[in-house]
């Protein structure tokens, strides 16, 4: 069997008059692999055909083009890898291959309906995206995202660029590929319309081919029930949907990962605060609005330097949100996470475009961090609300720096 399904990509991909584009994605358990995912499609270069191989690793992609015997040789060994999803798509059908946790093929063969796809051809390829604006998938269409013809309505044209910019930075993350066979666990903390939650849960299952149980919080009841109906209408009973404040959530299993999506104001510390308890491997926030901190500036003196810039409303309350993230940047990266903070989409979306990704595993209180803390702590006069949210496991690891400042 497993000669069958191979035979049956392998031929598909070798038909460069008929293939559009092939995707090899996920591995199987127990296995690792040196990339995310592999895209193979035909490119034209000087009137002769290539097959052009794309490597997607956590952090970049390497593209190689072969002719002949060579793109044969190439594609023979890819298909030695123990890839768990096979996509193929040609000008007449899509093919879909699975395999299970045992290895057994699960094949699936439509039709193209209407007109044949047509084969592009262009060597400067566009942008790939994770999730391809013509290919038809069933959780956009059950989100409001895409028709039922399978295109991105033009008022979702922006939540649709959103959607695959926040997958790739979660890609790029690395950590994705550690988790190999185990089962993981994913909480999106105040979800909201839950896009991003039904498109995290579909890149982790079915682009990456991983086990994943994910829940979805939020304090909106009545936006839940519609999210649960939507994931039982896709058949994806491993998401569900709780109506819970983030700081009372109890989660049966420690996440895995903690989600906080332009959760409001403190709900993002609560966020960053509940997967830094949970010892969670990776943390992926993108902070909204920044009161907190805002009003304690707002009540005391500001620092003689910045004067200039208190008397103006708009940059003061920039000043306030820089200053808040990062306070959470340093605290996540004193609990032992590597952290960095990033353009999550261009303003032109959203004046909300920052993402602090951070994953676990480094050690805990590192001195120069701690200082750093301190030192922005004093002269500022404040305390981030994710300090007091940490409580005493935190305010210990600033002991030891306190008395020399």
């Amino acid at each position: 069997m497993a000669t069958d399904y191979k035979e049956l990509v392998r031929t598909n991909i070798m038909d460069q008059e008929k293939l559009v584009r092939a995707t090899f994605s996920g591995s199987l358990p127990g296995q690792n692999l040196p990339w995310v995912r592999v895209v193979i499609r035909p490119v034209l270069l000087k009137s002769e055909r290539f097959l052009q191989f794309s490597h997607f690793d956590s952090r970049k992609d390497i593209t190689k083009n072969y002719s002949g015997s060579e793109a044969s040789d190439r594609l023979d060994e890819l298909l030695s890898f123990p890839f768990r999803n096979f996509h193929v798509e040609t000008t007449e059908k899509v093919i879909q291959v699975n395999l299970s946790k045992k290895g057994k093929p699960l094949i699936h063969e439509s039709r193209v309906a209407g007109e044949k796809k047509p084969v592009k051809l262009s060597h400067n390829r566009e942008k790939d995206l994770i999730l391809p604006a013509d290919k038809p998938e069933p959780f956009l269409q059950a989100v409001g995202i895409m028709t039922a013809e399978g295109k991105i309505k033009s008022d979702m044209q922006s939540k649709f660029r959103q959607i695959n910019e926040f997958l790739k930075l979660l890609d790029q993350t690395g950590v994705l590929k550690e988790f190999g066979s185990a089962p993981v666990s994913v909480l999106d903390c105040g979800c909201g319309n839950a896009y991003l939650t039904f498109a995290t849960y579909h890149y982790f299952k079915n682009v990456l081919g991983l086990e994943t149980k994910m829940v979805g919080i939020d304090v909106q009841s009545n936006l839940l029930e519609r999210h649960a109906a939507n994931a039982e209408s896709l058949g994806w009973s491993n998401l569900t949907f709780e109506a819970s404040r983030i700081i009372e959530y109890k989660a049966e299993v420690p996440p895995d990962v903690v989600l906080a999506l332009h959760a409001c104001d403190t709900a993002t510390d609560e966020a960053i605060a509940q997967g830094i308890g949970w010892q969670s491997k990776l943390i992926v926030a993108a902070p909204c609005c920044h009161h907190e901190l805002q009003e304690q500036l707002h009540n005391q003196s500001c620092p003689a330097p910045f004067r200039p810039v208190s008397r103006h409303g708009i940059l003061s309350e920039r000043l306030g949100d820089i200053l808040t993230d990062t306070f959470r940047a340093l605290i996540l990266r004193i609990m032992g996470y590597r952290t960095d903070v990033v353009q999550f989409v261009s303003t032109e979306h959203t004046a909300k475009n920052l993402m602090i990704r951070s994953v676990g595993g480094l050690p805990v209180g590192d001195p120069k961090f701690v200082r750093e803390y301190n030192e922005l702590k004093e002269y500022w006069s404040v305390t981030p609300y994710l300090e007091r949210l940490l409580g005493e496991a935190f305010t210990r690891l600033l002991a030891p720096q306190l008395a020399t400042i």
